[in-house]
């Protein structure tokens, strides 16, 4: 067990209260959170968001040196080739700042091309290389993974249920997801 000094008692009376260790202690952090919260779907998403993507991230740095910008381009490329800067951004949330910067970094790495679309020469379009299939392959087996992991205690009922339902979200999003 772990003591530590309160944070509302001055350091001098030498008061201490008591905080479980491990995963008991975070599950009760957690909980009070939780309880009462005024955002308790938007709280839940990013809790969950940010444990998902968090670690993945981090080790797609150190391992790749990919930022989660420059990987967002990548996923979303290898969905649907063609887009530009803009509609990366539409679609992923992102604001267009970090999509342009990541485009750069990107081209710089030989990860992706740049060329006039074929129905609109004005409108400039973006492309995988063959490199930028490659090392989205790698990264990718470990977000899939992770999401198992994430999702392995939900029956497939369950599953198309929470899909279901964030669809649903998603698809009323014109009226609550404004760009930034």
């Amino acid at each position: 067990m772990k003591m530590s000094k309160s944070a509302n008692l001055p350091a001098d009376e030498g008061h201490t209260v008591w905080e479980p260790d491990g995963d008991f202690g975070r599950r009760e952090r957690l909980a009070a959170v939780l309880k009462g919260n005024p955002i308790p779907v938007a709280y839940r998403l990013n809790y969950v968001a940010n444990f998902y993507v968090g670690p993945l991230v981090k080790n797609m740095e150190q391992a790749f040196g990919l930022s989660r910008p420059e990987w967002i381009i990548l996923f979303c490329l290898t969905q649907r080739p063609d887009l530009n800067a803009q509609q990366i951004s539409d679609v992923s949330g992102r604001p267009k700042t970090s999509i342009s910067k990541a485009v750069r970094q990107l081209l710089s790495k030989k990860l992706i091309v740049r060329s006039a679309d074929v129905r609109d020469g004005r409108r400039l379009v973006l492309h995988l290389t063959d490199a930028g299939r490659r090392i989205y392959k790698k990264i990718l087996a470990s977000f899939v993974a992770r999401e198992a992991d994430m999702m392995a205690c939900l029956d497939d009922n369950e599953r198309q249920t929470i899909l279901g339902l964030l669809d649903k979200v998603i698809d009323n999003s014109a009226n609550w997801a404004k760009p930034y």
